[in-house]
C-alpha cells in the first residue's frame, strides 16, 4: 500500500435498514387496491351489462288451447338513469324483441329515487317510456315499484302510457284468443301503499290468473287473502337478486320486502312465485355474480 493512502473500507449495512417486512406490506398493499379497483371495474362495467336469458317452463291449472306455450317476457327494476344508461335498455328492448314473446311484463321501478333530484327521474321515467314503446310483443302492462311512488306516481305513469305500456294499479285486464282469456293482475306497490286486492284480483275470473306485485316477500299476506287460491303465477322483482353476492356469503344486501324470497322461482301451496333479479342496480352501479336478468315464461298445461 502506498505511503500515506488510506485503507479501502468495505462496510456492509445493517439488514435492518432494508426493511423486508415493510416492503413486502407495500407490495401486497398495491396489489390489493389494484385487485380492488379491477373488480370494481369489472363488476361497475362487464357484469353490469351482461344480461342473462332465464328460461322457465310454467305449469298452469286449466290453461286454455289457445294458451298452451304461451310467451311472456317479464324484466323489472329498470332505474334509468340511475345508473342504468339508454342504450343498455335499448340492448335489452332488442333482445326482447328477439325472442318474439306474446306478452311483456314489467315489475316496477323504472327509475330511481336519488341520488339525484325528482326532476331527473321524470325525465328518465319519458326517456324509459319512449324506448319501451319500440317493444313489438302484441301487448304489454306495468306496475310500479317503490322508487316510482317515491319519486311520484303520476309522474311515471303519464309517460308510460302515453306510449303505450298501461301501468296496472290494483286493477286486472283480460288477454284473450278468441273466447279464451288470461288475467293479468297489477297491485299498488306494497313498500308504499296498502293494496287493494279485492280491487286487483278479479272475483271470478273462470281464467288463469298471472298477478304482478313488486315486492315478492308481499307474498306472504297474498297467500292469507280469500283470493289467493285463484292466482296461478305471481311475478316480483325489488331484490335485485342482492344486486352483489359473494361465494359462499350470498347477497350481501337485500331491501326491505325483499329478503326472504330474493330471486327464481318458488311454490307457496299452488302458486309459483318469480324473482326476477332486474335489469339496474342502486346505491352503487356494480353487480357481481348476480347478472341483469330477462326471464322467459313459456305457459304450459299442468
Amino acid at each position: 500500500m502506498p505511503t500515506g493512502s488510506s485503507p479501502c473500507v468495505l462496510t456492509e449495512l445493517p439488514t435492518a435498514a432494508v426493511h423486508p417486512s415493510f416492503t413486502r406490506r407495500q407490495f401486497l398493499g398495491s396489489g390489493l387496491a389494484a385487485a380492488g379497483l379491477g373488480l370494481a371495474a369489472y363488476s361497475g362495467i362487464y357484469a353490469r351489462h351482461h344480461f342473462e336469458v332465464t328460461q322457465q317452463t310454467i305449469p298452469i291449472r286449466n290453461l286454455p288451447d289457445s294458451f298452451q306455450n304461451f310467451h311472456i317476457v317479464q324484466i323489472s327494476d329498470i332505474h334509468l338513469e340511475e345508473y342504468t344508461e339508454p342504450y343498455f335498455l335499448e340492448d335489452i328492448v332488442r333482445k326482447i324483441n328477439d325472442l318474439s314473446p306474446d306478452l311483456v311484463l314489467i315489475t316496477g321501478d323504472y327509475v330511481s329515487n336519488g341520488p339525484l333530484p325528482d326532476t331527473v327521474s321524470w325525465r328518465a321515467a319519458g326517456v324509459a317510456a319512449e324506448i319501451l314503446s319500440k317493444l313489438q310483443a302484441p301487448q304489454r302492462f306495468g306496475i310500479l315499484g317503490n322508487h316510482d311512488v317515491a319519486v311520484g306516481a303520476a309522474q311515471v305513469i303519464s309517460p308510460l302510457e302515453a306510449h303505450g305500456t298501461p301501468v296496472l294499479v290494483d286493477r286486472h285486464v283480460p288477454v284473450e284468443r278468441g273466447s279464451d282469456r288470461l288475467w293479468i293482475c297489477g297491485c299498488s306497490d306494497a313498500a308504499t301503499q296498502v293494496p287493494d286486492l279485492n280491487s286487483a284480483i278479479p272475483a271470478r275470473p273462470q281464467a288463469p290468473v298471472l298477478f304482478l306485485c313488486h315486492e315478492p316477500d308481499y307474498v306472504e299476506k297474498v297467500v292469507l287473502h280469500p283470493r289467493f287460491p285463484l292466482i296461478d303465477l305471481m311475478l316480483s322483482g325489488h331484490s335485485h337478486g342482492g344486486q352483489i353476492r359473494l361465494p359462499f356469503v350470498g347477497p350481501l344486501i337485500l331491501p326491505p320486502m325483499g329478503e326472504k324470497y330474493p330471486e327464481g322461482s318458488y311454490r307457496l301451496q299452488h302458486m309459483q312465485l318469480y324473482v326476477n333479479r332486474g335489469l339496474g342496480t342502486v346505491g352503487l352501479p356494480l353487480r357481481l355474480n348476480c347478472p341483469p336478468e330477462l326471464t322467459h315464461l313459456t305457459l304450459v298445461r299442468a
